[in-house]
């Protein structure tokens, strides 16, 4: 798609938005000479950078495609003002950026999850489990507790498998084949959430733990996600085998992680199926 049509497309959108605020409601009541105002009524561009408190002309550059690298802040501030919902703040970010903002527009809708995703993982006929940022056991269906003795699933994940010693008896080969790629995904959450007292305090007694404690001091390959790999796994009714781990993100959610886990069981490690590739 060429520029100018993407463009085009911004600017109408951010003008409709624009034109849905009263100037009224934010103590303007005469016209002010400068800056557009959208078809209709509604905030001119000027006025929209007093509210906010942007240099003249400022939003003007955005609306009209030529603000290349806007600031979060700006973009923020302009989505705020026009109460854009989440889709609608990704769009933002993505015809001005080219890729998916880097926290949601409100930071409380990312901590919900639309009830929908229950039927969607109640159709899978292997185990999986909804975890939020933090690794707790959000949603899961009824495949994901057979895998743990007495179907007594743990609530955090990231505590279950680094700081239980019954997870080391159920994940096989915990030191060599677990431990090390468990561990960067906790450094990464520390690092993407560095205010999360409950990350904090799960990498507080990772540190202190005897048995993980290294593992976090010197960990092994760099690997901040599980999607792909193939684990050993000793599950409580089949016995000896392996999981193939899944992972995916609801794209207006994305403080939530679905994870699939296909067991096969066997002391053979099962083939991986081909690459799926983009044409």
């Amino acid at each position: 798609m060429k520029q100018n049509a993407l463009k085009g497309a911004l600017r109408t959108v951010l003008q409709r938005r624009r034109a849905m605020l009263n100037p009224a409601d934010y103590g303007f009541t005469r016209l002010v000479p400068q800056g557009r105002r959208p078809a209709g009524g509604g905030l001119s561009q000027t006025q929209v950078d007093d509210i906010l408190g942007f240099g003249r002309g400022t939003y003007e550059r955005l609306e009209n495609g030529r603000y290349n690298n806007a600031p979060e802040y700006v973009l923020r501030s302009v989505g705020e003002l026009f109460k854009l919902n989440p889709h609608e703040w990704v769009w933002l970010w993505r015809m001005t950026w080219h890729h998916d903002p880097p926290k949601p527009i409100y930071p409380e809708q990312n901590d919900e999850l639309d009830g929908t995703w229950q039927q969607v993982i109640d159709s899978v006929p292997h185990a999986v489990y909804i975890t939020n940022h933090r690794w707790d056991v959000v949603a899961f269906n009824s495949h994901f507790p057979r895998l743990f003795p007495g179907q007594e699933h743990p609530a955090n994940t990231m505590e279950y498998m680094l700081l239980d010693p019954a997870a080391r008896r159920l994940l096989p080969d915990w030191d060599s084949a677990w431990a090390p790629f468990i561990v960067p995904q906790l450094w990464a959450g520390r690092a993407a959430y560095p205010d999360d007292d409950r990350i904090a305090d799960i990498v507080r007694r990772v540190v202190a733990d005897p048995v993980t404690g290294p593992y976090y001091r010197d960990f092994g390959p760099v690997f901040v996600h599980p999607d792909g790999t193939c684990r050993p796994f000793n599950h409580p009714e089949h016995g000896i085998g392996w999981v193939s781990l899944a992972t995916s993100s609801p794209l207006s959610s994305s403080r939530f992680i679905t994870m699939t886990m296909i067991f096969t069981p066997g002391a053979e490690r099962p083939v991986s199926p081909p690459p799926i590739r983009a044409t």
